[in-house]
């Protein structure tokens, strides 16, 4: 099974939620790795590659890394070299068969370009099982949170949930936003603050 876990922007916390899935996954005897597909801004250190590396107990470099902290498909070209959209599936499923679940981190957004115009879109759409959302709960979640997952239905891929990250939680829309987004969408909507949240998302997959 492979799960992609994308976020509705940058920064809203998606490897804080992978780590912290794949240690009480791990925890629980799960057969299960960790994979950040692409990462930018490695200068020197892949930071999110080394986080998963951390939990998962080996060394798990990102398929792709960049120094440029932008979306790698503009890496690429400010960086002069290519990414192989056929090696990173390749990489993946091949992964995924030494395992049962491999929990896969995207860069940013579902919409983010990996290489030219192929985005991580096309690519949960080609491999992924299933994808997680992770989102900032804050002031312009919903629409931000709704947009992606809409993408991802049009498309047919299956979205398990929606994880709200309190984490940074700075303003009176966070009181509101999971009730709302539970209210709007047809798909289960969580929150986290901390990494004890985690044990209430054993039974998810």
């Amino acid at each position: 099974m492979i799960i992609l876990v994308t976020g509705t922007d940058t920064g809203v916390g998606k490897t804080f939620f992978t780590v912290n899935f794949l240690r009480i996954l791990i925890k629980s005897g799960k057969d299960v790795t960790g994979l950040k597909i692409v990462e930018t801004g490695c200068n020197p250190v892949c930071e999110d590659a080394r986080k998963i590396s951390d939990v998962c107990g080996m060394e798990i470099p990102p398929i792709y890394s960049f120094k440029t902290p932008v979306a790698p498909a503009v890496a690429e070209r400010l960086e002069r070299r290519q990414i192989d959209v056929e090696y990173i599936k390749t990489k993946m499923l091949n992964m995924s068969k030494h395992y049962e679940i491999l929990i896969a981190e995207g860069a940013g957004g579902i919409m983010v370009p990996i290489s030219g115009s192929y985005t991580f879109l096309d690519l949960a759409r080609e491999i992924a099982d299933m994808v997680f959302v992770v989102a900032l709960n804050k002031l312009g979640v919903i629409n931000h949170t709704l947009l992606t997952v809409e993408v991802c239905k049009y498309n047919n891929i299956p979205v398990r949930g929606v994880f709200l990250n309190n984490f940074k939680a700075s303003d009176v829309s966070a009181e509101t936003n999971r009730e709302t987004l539970s209210y709007l969408l047809d798909v289960p909507v969580y929150e986290f603050s901390d990494s004890s949240d985690f044990e209430k998302f054993m039974d998810i997959i």
